[in-house]
């Protein structure tokens, strides 16, 4: 074989060498390939089987019967949030759905939706439950959670250890019957608060005259609490005036706060802990002159012109004024000299306001007393009792003894037979009616008596009646005539509530956007008015009248999101100034032009 022949065949034999190389390396470098599709295929996989992340938790893991608690779905994907609650689990009519926006540890920004609710369980027990996120079809199971519900015990705890926590603050709880107490919703967090959300006053269980003193400005102050710093402010002050004995169970407030956490502001609701009081009754053996008055009081007269014609009415004035419960007094008790009476029920005018101390104020009583004899009348000292809770005893004041001079009329014919065996009685006329009445003093006269009564003083005392009805209707048309020039001054008809004006009062609704546009010169007034004024146009353009801010923007949200949403930011911006938490100063003049512009955008 020559050495050419020899050269190509192996020149062939390297080249077939090499093609097989070239096939192996690709055929191994497709293998790789096709494992590296599948593995990214399932890391794909294992990825998406772990981005749907659902979270229930709750404020509290054990609980009293009726007491409120709230939980909250957190997701990492948008989708419709359910809680799979037991049948003994009563929801609140409120859900509060949010987002946040959090850091993971690889520094990457993750969107996180949640959703709040609260309720109350009616039954003591275990309680296991889920609850689900729907996203695009599927649905999606949280992690069980579990409550334990004990029996309620007779005073609510309260935890300090909670970021945020209330008490109602009262000075006693044992008073008297008839003594106001005076109740206020005391607030600690140890967290920053924006504003308030939302608050529920406490209830009282038995018979108590409730009234609640309006909102105003709430200043938090620093305190410090269980050895830490914390915000303090009050809220929420109610009078009570109890009516009834026995032990009165004052049901807890409830609150929601917007705080700012270590990173993001979360709704915090908290329930604050329960107040029994004791109402002791009054004690035994009251004065005969008694009122009925539980507090600190005085005691006036006006004393009566000093001289009086026989047959004619004068006006004894007693005023009683003071602090405690004095609008459910009752009149002073006269004791009347012999040869007058008493004409009608006594006038009664009132001028009463509720403060924090109780009903204050004073009470004036006009008695119209009628003189039957030509004789001049002594009074005692008129005088009342009331009790005193913090003396604990029967506090009695006295006015002055005076004399009535009576001048005689003899026109005037008040008939006043005597026996000396049977007493005295007195033929009285009554002066609304223009009858004669006989009133009986002692033991009744004997037939002889009688008859000679009937033959002889009767048709005297019916002409007599007569004469003096004529001269009382005369009398009245005078009086007429005096109230006619003097109706220009007007005097209480009943007791003034602080919620109330001694003006009459007005049928037509209130305007509040004219009088927030009145007030835009003081914040304060404006702060609570632009809120009220912004739910009413939103009545009016939806037609609807919605009992709370929540409803009407549930509403608004459907047809206006964007000018739903700010109209809320205006209000939270009136609440935070109102509540003190960060709002310094308010804009009045351009959030009313804002607020009106966003309006002239809604059907009307």
């Amino acid at each position: 074989m020559s050495l050419a022949n020899k050269n190509n065949i192996q020149r062939k034999d390297w080249m077939v060498q090499k093609g097989q190389q070239v096939e192996a390396k690709h055929v191994k470098t497709g293998s790789q390939w096709q494992f590296l599709v599948v593995l990214f295929t399932l890391v794909s996989q294992i990825s998406l089987a772990q981005k749907t992340i659902v979270a229930l938790t709750s404020d509290k893991k054990e609980i009293g019967k009726d007491e409120h608690l709230t939980f909250t779905i957190t997701s990492n994907v948008e989708g419709s949030m359910k809680i799979d609650y037991p049948v003994e689990f009563e929801v609140d009519l409120g859900v509060m759905h949010g987002m946040e926006q959090k850091m993971d540890p690889s520094g990457k920004i993750k969107t996180y939706y949640y959703m709040q609710q609260s309720g109350a369980f009616k039954k003591e027990g275990t309680y296991s439950f889920y609850a689900y996120t729907t996203y695009r079809n599927k649905t999606y199971r949280s992690n069980k959670i579990t409550i334990k519900v004990n029996e309620a015990s007779e005073e609510d705890k309260i935890n300090s250890n909670d970021p945020v926590f209330g008490v109602i603050q009262c000075k006693k709880l044992c008073v008297y019957e008839g003594e106001p107490i005076l109740l206020k919703a005391k607030v600690f967090s140890y967290m920053n608060i924006e504003y308030l959300e939302g608050y529920s006053d406490f209830k009282a269980d038995v018979s108590m005259e409730e009234h609640t003193f309006p909102n105003s400005r709430v200043e938090v102050e620093q305190t410090r609490i269980n050895g830490k710093d914390a915000l303090m402010f009050e809220y929420g002050k109610q009078l009570l005036i109890p009516i009834s004995t026995g032990k009165c169970h004052v049901k807890p407030f409830e609150m929601a706060l917007r705080c700012h956490g270590s990173i993001f502001s979360k709704t915090i609701r908290i329930r604050s802990s329960g107040l029994v009081i004791n109402i002791k009754p009054l004690p035994a053996n009251a004065p005969t002159d008694f009122i009925g008055a539980v507090g600190e009081y005085r005691f006036s007269q006006k004393n009566p012109t000093k001289e009086v014609k026989e047959g004619e009415v004068f006006t004894l004035e007693l005023v009683v004024s003071g602090v405690g419960n004095i609008h459910n007094s009752n009149a002073p008790k006269l004791k009347l000299p012999k040869g007058c009476s008493i004409y009608g029920d006594p006038e009664k005018l009132d001028d009463i306001d509720f403060t924090e101390n109780g009903s204050e104020g004073m009470i004036t009583y006009r008695f119209n007393i009628q003189v039957l004899n030509d004789h001049d009348l002594n009074f005692q000292a008129p005088s009342i009792s009331y009790f005193d809770p913090e003396k604990e005893k029967y506090i009695t004041i006295r006015g002055n003894p005076f004399k009535v001079e009576v001048v005689p009329d003899k026109t005037f014919n008040a008939v006043i037979v005597t026996n000396p065996t049977d007493g005295t009685h007195t033929d009285v006329t009554d002066l609304k009616n223009g009858t004669v009445r006989t009133k009986v003093t002692k033991s009744e006269s004997s037939s002889i008596n009688t008859r000679l009564i009937l033959g002889i003083v009767a048709p005297t005392s019916l002409l007599g009646a007569l004469f003096v009805f004529l001269m009382i209707r005369k009398r009245k048309k005078k009086d007429l005539a005096v109230i006619e020039a003097n109706d220009s001054i007007e005097l209480p008809k009943g007791p003034v509530f602080l919620a109330e004006s001694k003006e009459p009062v007005v049928a037509e609704a209130i305007d509040y956007w004219t009088e927030a546009e009145k007030h835009i010169e003081d914040p304060s007034v404006f702060a609570i008015l632009l809120p009220k004024a912004i739910i009413q146009r939103i009545e009016k353009c939806e037609k609807c009248n919605f009992q709370s801010r929540e409803k009407a923007f549930d509403r608004l949200l459907d047809t206006h999101p964007e000018i739903a949403k700010s109209l809320r930011e205006i209000i939270d911006l009136c609440d935070q100034y109102r509540y003190g938490f960060g709002g310094g100063h308010l804009e009045t003049k351009e959030i009313f032009a804002h607020t009106e512009k966003l309006f002239s955008q809604l059907p009307s």
